[in-house]
């Protein structure tokens, strides 16, 4: 299971939420929406078939390829690319499915470089029901890799049916790193999964993986 990304991104008087998603090794693709007033206002669609072709690949990889993904968006939106899209945009315009190397070169293209708080996993979280589970984290900057110290962490379970489980709060550290364990119950109907959020000054990110037996 690869841990997905969500994070909000006030820029101006709007709220951006960027969503980070691998497809899995039968359809290798990342993809990243952006949505604003929960509608989509933009889409970003990448290949790691490259990586598929020469041979097994392994998770902190694809990891990585979604982690530069997230933020090059994250960076587009703060560094105005959004700034005068009409909200009437047709689908076709909406829709904009370009090479993530395209994407990078319009970041690398703006000037100026912009600090948002993003979670950082030492390895992907995989929790199990009925099971304690040791959470490890860190909150940083984006760009310049610096913690975030006393940022807020919420862990929580939610389920496709039922409502959501609060499981553990905290703080993170001098060194940005928060640790935690919490009891996760039984098993249920429905998928479940663990979340983690943080949120600061900085803004907000989230974490997630999907809880198995």
């Amino acid at each position: 299971m690869i841990t997905g990304y969500n994070t909000d991104v006030r820029h101006g008087n709007r709220v951006f939420h960027v969503q980070t998603e691998d497809k899995g090794l039968s359809n290798p693709r990342i993809e990243t929406l952006i949505y604003v007033g929960g509608e989509i206002l933009d889409s970003y669609r990448s290949s790691y078939e490259d990586l598929v072709a020469e041979g097994p690949v392994s998770d902190p990889v694809i990891q990585g390829r979604m982690d530069e993904q997230h933020k090059a968006v994250i960076r587009d939106i703060k560094n105005g690319k959004y700034d005068t899209t009409p909200p009437d945009l047709s689908e076709q315009q909406i829709f904009n499915d370009r090479p993530l190397d395209q994407a990078i070169l319009e970041y690398l293209q703006a000037e100026g470089e912009v600090d948002t708080l993003e979670l950082v996993l030492d390895a992907p979280m995989k929790p199990r029901f009925g099971k304690p589970f040791q959470v490890q984290i860190r909150a940083r900057h984006s760009h310049s890799q610096n913690p975030v110290v006393d940022a807020e962490i919420n862990i929580r379970m939610v389920s496709s049916l039922k409502k959501a489980v609060p499981l553990l709060t905290g703080r993170t550290d001098g060194e940005g790193l928060f640790r935690g364990e919490v009891e996760l119950p039984p098993s249920q109907p429905g998928q479940c999964a663990l979340v983690v959020g943080c949120s600061s000054e900085m803004g907000n990110d989230e974490v997630k993986a999907l809880v198995t037996e």
